[in-house]
Order: structure tokens, then C-alpha cells, then sequence
């Protein structure tokens, strides 16, 4: 028995709950998009949980090359300056992007929500109201899907501060974000070069 066919009388059970056909297709893909969401954040948070010290140690090489830089600037030694501040920006950009692949990992449940509603949900589909129904395509369930999913992100993420176990993961977040920022600054901080050499007195530390 496949995956699809053990979670299927799991999750077709969130489209009979009222009897009504459009309002039980509707809060179906709503909780089922509320459950990707759940279940992405979920795991978002274990990898940052477990990343953490990764994590910290490129915040770690972001200060301590753009200190670096800082001292060699100060000794107007243009070589030092360069070297350390691009250490700091590469450092800067590993972390960059590995938030990136972070938040875009957040996502991974919902192709597979997808594949299910493909399974029960094909040729399934609504007509918009005239005029709209003259210009644009019947939505189908992918369509209902993103904009429900859409939705369910934003309710969550106004939710998240005050849930048992994501509290703890928004204050994570923040941190993070705030850590990130710190970083930014720090990576666009060094000053441009005057044209006769070192600009010492425009550079203002974060």
C-alpha cells in the first residue's frame, strides 16, 4: 500500500465535515494547507535547532573578518582591508544563502498535498464570475490550493508567537533575523575607497 492510499481516508476526512460540497472542498484545502504549513514550519525549525552552531559560526567569521578589516584600516593597510573585508562578504553570502535554502525547505510538504488532491481533486473545478469568467481559466485545484495555502501562511505566521511550541521557534526566528541583519550591516559597512587611498574618517562602525 503506497504512502497516498494509508493518508488518504486521513486526510479526505477534512473534506466531509459539513455536507455541503463547495464549503466542504473549501475547508478541506484549507486545513490540508494548514497542515503543510504546520509541518514545514515543524521541520524548519529542527534544522535550524540543529544547524544552530553552523549557523553561529559564520555570524562568528562575518565579525571577526570585518573587525579584521577595521584594524586594517586603521593602519592604512589597503591589502589587509581588502582581504579581510572580502573574507567577511564571502562568509556573509554562505549565510545568505543557506537562510535561503532554509526558508524555501519550509515549502516541502506541499507538492505532496498536490500529488494527494491530483488524486481526488482532477477535473475538479470553478468558473470565476463574469466578467472575469471571459478572461480567465476555471480555477482548478491547484489554483484553490496556492490561494488557500496563502492564506494559512499568513493566519500562522500571525499565530506562531503564541503557540506552546512554536513561541520558542518565533523567538529563534527573530533572533536569526536580527542576527542576519547584524551581518548584512556589518558586510556593507566598509567604506569606499577616496581616489588617493584609504577614506579613514568616513567609515562609522555598526
Amino acid at each position: 500500500m503506497s504512502l497516498y492510499q494509508q493518508l488518504d481516508p486521513v486526510l479526505i476526512a477534512f473534506y466531509r465535515m459539513t455536507g455541503i460540497p463547495i464549503v466542504d472542498y473549501l475547508l478541506g484545502t484549507f486545513l490540508l494547507a494548514l497542515a503543510t504549513v504546520v509541518l514545514g514550519e515543524f521541520t524548519l525549525s529542527w534544522v535550524l535547532r540543529l544547524n544552530r552552531p553552523h549557523l553561529e559560526k559564520l555570524e562568528g567569521e562575518i565579525s571577526r573578518n570585518h573587525d579584521l578589516s577595521i584594524q586594517a584600516l586603521r593602519e592604512k593597510d589597503k591589502t589587509g582591508f581588502r582581504l579581510m573585508n572580502r573574507e567577511a562578504n564571502d562568509a556573509f553570502g554562505r549565510y545568505f544563502f543557506t537562510m535561503v535554502a532554509y526558508s524555501a525547505g519550509v515549502l516541502w510538504p506541499a507538492p505532496f498535498a498536490l500529488a494527494w488532491m491530483q488524486i481526488r481533486f482532477t477535473g475538479v473545478a470553478f468558473e470565476f464570475v463574469h466578467p472575469l469568467s471571459r478572461v480567465l481559466p476555471p480555477a482548478n485545484y491547484v489554483t484553490t490550493f496556492i490561494l488557500v495555502y496563502i492564506l494559512a501562511r499568513i493566519l500562522f505566521k500571525n499565530l506562531r508567537r503564541h503557540l506552546p511550541y512554536f513561541r520558542g521557534v518565533q523567538k529563534m526566528l527573530d533572533e536569526q533575523a536580527a542576527a542576519a541583519s547584524r551581518s548584512r550591516s556589518r558586510s556593507a559597512g566598509a567604506p569606499a575607497e577616496a581616489e588617493d587611498g584609504f577614506c579613514v574618517n568616513s567609515f562609522q562602525k555598526p
